[in-house]
C-alpha cells in the first residue's frame, strides 16, 4: 500500500488577524494547525511539512509558502494536500482548477478541505462540482470586497481624508488623527528652498547637487531618520537611493499639495487580483483645496508650473533613440550614464555622463564620452568580431537549413490549426446543449453557470493558441519571403557603415566606460550577448 504523505497548508489574511502577545504565530493559525494534525494522525497520514502563510490574502500569488508547496509538489514530495478549508488554500477559481483540478489531479495528488466535505481522493463527481462552486462564491467575495475597500476609500478621499501610507516631503500625520496632515517644519523649509532656487532659474539638477553637496538628506532617509519604518523597493535599491535626483526635485514641483489641496486617486489597480497600478487622467483625480496649512503660495506653485511647461524642451533622448541608450555605464560607480547635450569648443555635442556624478560631484569621479566617439569605437569593435567570426559558406548552408525546417515547421502549424478549429466548434455545441439543459431544468443556475465558465475558459484557450498559431504562420512567411535579404543582412555585419539599434541589441548586452586620464587611452569594456 502507497504511504499517505500530506502536505498541511494553513493561512490567515490579514483581515483575520487576532495574536497572541507573546507569539509570533497567530492564533488563528495555532487552530489551524491543531486541528489538521490531528485529523492526519486519526488517518495515519505522515505530515511531510507545514507550509504556513500569515498576513497573506487568498487572492496572494506571491505567498512565499504556497509557491514552496507547489515547488514540493512537483518533486513529488507528498501525495495529500491538506487545508482547513479550500478558501485557506486559494480564493482565486483560476488558481482552483489550475492546481486542485489540474496539476494536484496529473500528479495524483489528493487535496482535502476539511470543513468544505471536499476530497478528490473519493470517485465522486460532485466532489468536483462543490469545489468548483466553492471556488466561484469565494471570487465572488473577493469581488465584492474589493469593491467596497474602493468606495470607503473614495468617500475618505472626497470627504478630504489624507488615506496615504506616508505624508508628502514636507508634511507629517497629525498624531491626533492620521487622516490629516500638519506641516514638519524642517522639511517645509527645504521645499521652500528649492521653489525659490527655481523661481530663481536654478535647474533641477543644479537643485539637486546643490542639496547633496550640503548633505541635505533626501525624502527617504530623512523619514527613515524621523523613526518612520519605510522599505523600499528592493529591485531599486542603488547606491543613489539616499540621493537627490532630478526626478524628485520636480516631483516636489509638481505637487499641488503644497498649496493646501489633497490630490488624490492619482492610480488605481487594474484588478483586485493584480498588483500592478495604472495612472488615471487628472480630470479624474480627486482634488479638495484648504485641507491642510499650505507650503507654498497656489499664485506661486501656478507661475512654477508655467515655468516648467515653458521650458519643457525635448532632451536628446526623445528627438532621436540612440542605438546604446540604457546600456551605458560608468566603469567609476556602476551607475548608468545618461544622454545630455553641450559644447565641445565652438561645436554643439552629445555625450554620455554619470548620473551620479552629475547630481553628487563628490560621490563619483565621473565618467563621460562623446556619443560619436563612443559609436566610432563600438562600430571599430563590431567590425573585428565580424571578420573574425563571419563565415560565407557556413551562412549560406544555414540559411538553407532554416527553409527546410520553415517547410516542416509550417506543415505541423497547419495541422495544429486544422485541430484547434475542430475543437472550437465543438465547443460551441456543447455551450448550445448546456443552455438547452438548463432550461429544461437538468441542471440548475449555479450548475450552468460553473460548466459555461469553464467552456468559455476553454473556448478563451484555444482561441489564444489560434492566434499565436496564425502569428508564427505569418512569420514563417514572412521569413521565407526574406531568405534573399537575409544574407545580404548578414553581409552587413561585416562592414557597417553606422551603429543601429538592431545590431546593439543582437550583440551587446552592456558598455562600461571609465573616466579618461590624460595622456592614456579611455577604457571601455563591451560586454557581448555571447
Amino acid at each position: 500500500m502507497k504511504d499517505e504523505i500530506a502536505a498541511v497548508y494553513c493561512r490567515l489574511s490579514k483581515e483575520d488577524l487576532d495574536k497572541d502577545p507573546g507569539s509570533t504565530v497567530s492564533e488563528s493559525i495555532k487552530n489551524q494547525k491543531s486541528m489538521l494534525e490531528v485529523y492526519a494522525q486519526e488517518r495515519h497520514w505522515r505530515i511531510f511539512d507545514f507550509y504556513i502563510d500569515e498576513d497573506y490574502s487568498g487572492s496572494d500569488r506571491d505567498r512565499p509558502e504556497f509557491n514552496r508547496l507547489i515547488t514540493d509538489s512537483l518533486l513529488g514530495c507528498f501525495n495529500i494536500v491538506l487545508c482547513k478549508k479550500q478558501s485557506r488554500f486559494a480564493r482565486d477559481i483560476e488558481y482552483v482548477e489550475k492546481y486542485i483540478h489540474g496539476l494536484f489531479a496529473e500528479r495524483r495528488i489528493r487535496f482535502v478541505a476539511v470543513l468544505d466535505n471536499i476530497d478528490t481522493g473519493t470517485v465522486s463527481r460532485s466532489v468536483r462540482k462543490a469545489s468548483q462552486i466553492n471556488s466561484l462564491v469565494d471570487e465572488w467575495y473577493l469581488s465584492d470586497l474589493s469593491e467596497n475597500i474602493i468606495s470607503a476609500l473614495n468617500t475618505k478621499r472626497k470627504n478630504a481624508e489624507f488615506i496615504g501610507s506616508w505624508a508628502p516631503y514636507g508634511y507629517r500625520k497629525n498624531p491626533e488623527n492620521k487622516n490629516a496632515l500638519l506641516i514638519d517644519p524642517e522639511a517645509a523649509e527645504n521645499v521652500k528652498m528649492i521653489y525659490e532656487w527655481y523661481l530663481n532659474g536654478w535647474g533641477i539638477s543644479r537643485i539637486a547637487r546643490e542639496l547633496n553637496e550640503h548633505s541635505i538628506p533626501n525624502p527617504l532617509l530623512y523619514k527613515q531618520l524621523k523613526g518612520e519604518k519605510i522599505n523600499p523597493n528592493p529591485d531599486k535599491m542603488t547606491d543613489k537611493r539616499y540621493l537627490w535626483s532630478p526626478s524628485s526635485i520636480s516631483s516636489i514641483l509638481h505637487n499641488q499639495t503644497y498649496t493646501g489641496c489633497l490630490v488624490q486617486g492619482k492610480y488605481k489597480k487594474v484588478s483586485y487580483k493584480s498588483k500592478k497600478l495604472i495612472r488615471i487622467p487628472s480630470y479624474d483625480w480627486i482634488v479638495i483645496s484648504g485641507c491642510h496649512e499650505p507650503i507654498i503660495d497656489g499664485q506661486i506653485w501656478l507661475t512654477v508650473q508655467k515655468k516648467m511647461e515653458s521650458k519643457c524642451r525635448t532632451s536628446p533622448l526623445s528627438q532621436q533613440h540612440h542605438p546604446v541608450s540604457g546600456k551605458v555605464f560608468c566603469g567609476e560607480c556602476g551607475s548608468r550614464l545618461i544622454l545630455s547635450g553641450g559644447r565641445s569648443g565652438k561645436r554643439k555635442t552629445t555625450y554620455y555622463c554619470c548620473s551620479k556624478h552629475r547630481i553628487s560631484p563628490n560621490s563619483c569621479i565621473g565618467a563621460s564620452i562623446e556619443t560619436a566617439r563612443l559609436e566610432q569605437v563600438l562600430l571599430n569593435r563590431i567590425r573585428v568580431l565580424a571578420l573574425l567570426y563571419y563565415d560565407e559558406t557556413g551562412l549560406k548552408e544555414l540559411l538553407a537549413e532554416d527553409l527546410n525546417q520553415s517547410d516542416s515547421g509550417r506543415h505541423r502549424l497547419d495541422m495544429e490549426l486544422n485541430v484547434l478549429q475542430e475543437r472550437s466548434g465543438a465547443l460551441e455545441k456543447q455551450k448550445e446543449i448546456l443552455y438547452f439543459d438548463k432550461l429544461n431544468g437538468i441542471i440548475t443556475g449555479d450548475q450552468y453557470l460553473v460548466i459555461k465558465a469553464k467552456l468559455e475558459e476553454q473556448s478563451e484557450f484555444l482561441r489564444r493558441r489560434g492566434q499565436e498559431i496564425f502569428e508564427r504562420l505569418t512569420k514563417l512567411e514572412c521569413r521565407e519571403t526574406d531568405t534573399d535579404t537575409k544574407e545580404a543582412r548578414l553581409k552587413h555585419y561585416k562592414s557597417p557603415c553606422c551603429l543601429t539599434g538592431t545590431m546593439v541589441d543582437g550583440l551587446i548586452d552592456s558598455v562600461s566606460v571609465c573616466k579618461r586620464v590624460k595622456g592614456e587611452p579611455q577604457q571601455i569594456l563591451v560586454n557581448w550577448k555571447f
